[in-house]
């Protein structure tokens, strides 16, 4: 009596989490991703980050959605397009520009439209958060996927990002990233 800490102390959620969630009026379970009780992870249970991590000690302790507002890290990219229609060229390189919102980890991809070039250009993907490819398709892309010589897989179309703007160059290095050379 009285030498017993109270774990309870200080804690003001003591809900527990649902297990199961219905996706097109089927039950599916996903416990997995789910916390325990009060939202702390049950015991030998490891909870993927539900956004990237960024370092401490830069700007204040406000959200991501505020920290981040506007900042967008640019990589300039291209992909390979088949041609199947033509006997002189077998593919295509397309250049494009990846765009990494640091606000909430979506990813837009954005072809620049060059005139009378006949192939439909501009956006490619939309704005919106990206599935890693299967068999780690329940996560996204985060800014650690991101490198200068790297490939990344969206929708299964490989991309290769060859060079990145300043402002993305010095965000990485402060991320304790090491950038390779375009």
């Amino acid at each position: 009596p009285g030498n017993s800490f109270n774990r309870n102390l200080g804690k003001e959620k003591f809900h527990k989490s649902q297990h199961f969630d219905f996706t097109n009026k089927i039950p599916k379970w996903v416990g997995e991703a789910k916390s325990g009780i009060g939202g702390e992870p049950l015991g030998g249970q490891k909870l993927l980050p539900k956004h990237s991590v960024f370092p401490r000690g830069v700007g204040s302790d406000s959200p991501s959605w505020v920290a981040f507002d506007k900042q967008v890290l640019s990589f300039d990219a291209y992909f390979t397009e088949d041609i199947v229609s033509s006997s002189e060229e077998a593919y295509r390189v397309r250049l494009c520009k990846i765009y990494f919102y640091l606000e909430d980890d979506t990813i837009q991809v954005v072809e620049p439209e060059i005139k009378n070039s006949g192939i439909p250009q501009g956006t490619l993907i939309r704005r919106h958060r990206i599935p890693l490819p299967p068999p780690n398709d329940e996560e996204f892309y985060t800014v650690e996927y991101f490198n200068i010589n790297e490939e990344v897989v969206f929708y299964s179309r490989p991309f290769m990002i060859v060079d990145c703007d300043q402002f993305t160059r010095n965000f990485l290095r402060k991320l304790g990233v090491r950038i390779n050379t375009p």
